[in-house]
């Protein structure tokens, strides 16, 4: 074993803070990191442990718009990147300034607890900030958005004063980073969060673990952590994946003889082999990646409501002529 992956799994085990709940390392930045809301295109986070599988307040796993979060800290103190799956992007209309009612709006909240006090800090689409539980100086943070085809990025930068602590190796705080969503033509919960909370954000005893590593990893560091911080939900995501699969059985054998039929043919092959890929990606689930599985999942009850439909009118169809 290398010393990144030693690197990793010692990162990995000293950071949970309490039995059961969920944790992150986080680690010191090798570059620092340039608030602009260019999330994918800034070297400091290919360095950084990607976490998804964000869940509905109370719920499992939202099945549409996931959204995945980056730390890393320095000198300045903690830097937070975010990326929002957004198929409306399109459609978003920040309008709230800073300082305004930031929540009101498609934005996220970031919950951090050093010690006893919580601090919330709010950013929107649109990179307004605000600030709530704690009471932060909303106008000493740095943030960015940027909004693209299908998605939209945050960046933030908190320094240590609006925490009242500055980050150092060795430390352990609690967090939380929470999404609202406003804009709703595709779908999508309105309230989502990392870790999974039951009724609310603001839910201290259900924060996740924050560690702080002297280390600045590397890529493959930050990838070795990001697949174990998020097995839990690739495992869930995969296991629907596989039970999806198997509903297709039942359509199976109509649609193929529904296949050689001149009038049903086209659309019968085309649902057989949107059946097929979401059995290929059961069968991979291990190698898929998560967003091709809820692709696969979201897919579904329309595929079954067209398979149903067209296998009943094709044999419906099949008896009439034989009659």
């Amino acid at each position: 074993m290398n010393r990144r992956m030693v690197l990793a799994m010692a990162l990995l085990a000293g950071a949970g803070l309490q039995a059961g709940l969920p944790d992150y390392p986080i680690l010191r930045a090798a570059v620092p990191v340039t608030v602009d809301g260019e999330v994918r295109s800034d070297p400091a986070w290919r360095c950084a442990p990607q976490v998804t599988g964000f869940s509905v307040l109370g719920g499992g796993y939202t099945k549409a718009k996931q959204t995945s979060v980056q730390m890393l800290w320095d000198e300045r103190g903690l830097c937070v990147a975010v990326v929002c799956e957004e198929p409306d992007a399109a459609l978003l209309k920040p309008s709230a300034r800073d300082y305004g009612e930031t929540w009101t709006e498609d934005s996220l909240e970031i919950f951090l607890q050093p010690a006893q006090q919580v601090y919330q800090i709010g950013v929107t689409a649109g990179g307004a900030r605000g600030s709530g539980e704690g009471g932060p100086e909303a106008a000493r943070i740095t943030a960015a958005a940027k909004t693209a085809v299908d998605s939209y990025s945050i960046e933030v930068l908190i320094p240590a004063a609006v925490l009242k602590a500055a980050p150092k190796s060795g430390d352990q705080w609690r967090g939380a980073v929470c999404r609202n969503i406003f804009t709703v033509r595709s779908g999508g919960d309105k309230f989502t969060s990392w870790p999974a909370l039951q009724s609310r954000f603001l839910e201290p005893e259900h924060f996740a673990g924050l560690a702080f590593s002297a280390e600045t990893g590397s890529a493959d560091t930050a990838t070795a952590i990001t697949e174990r911080l998020n097995a839990a939900y690739r495992q869930t995501m995969g296991e629907q994946v596989q039970a999806a699969a198997a509903q297709g059985e039942q359509y199976r054998l109509a649609l193929r003889e529904a296949g050689t039929d001149a009038a049903f043919g086209d659309a019968a092959r085309k649902l057989l082999d949107e059946w097929r890929r979401i059995e290929a990606s059961g069968k991979a689930s291990g190698l898929a990646g998560t967003t091709d599985m809820r692709a696969s999942l979201n897919r579904l009850q329309a595929l079954n409501e067209q398979s149903y439909r067209l296998q009943y009118t094709y044999l419906i169809s099949k008896l009439l002529r034989e009659n």
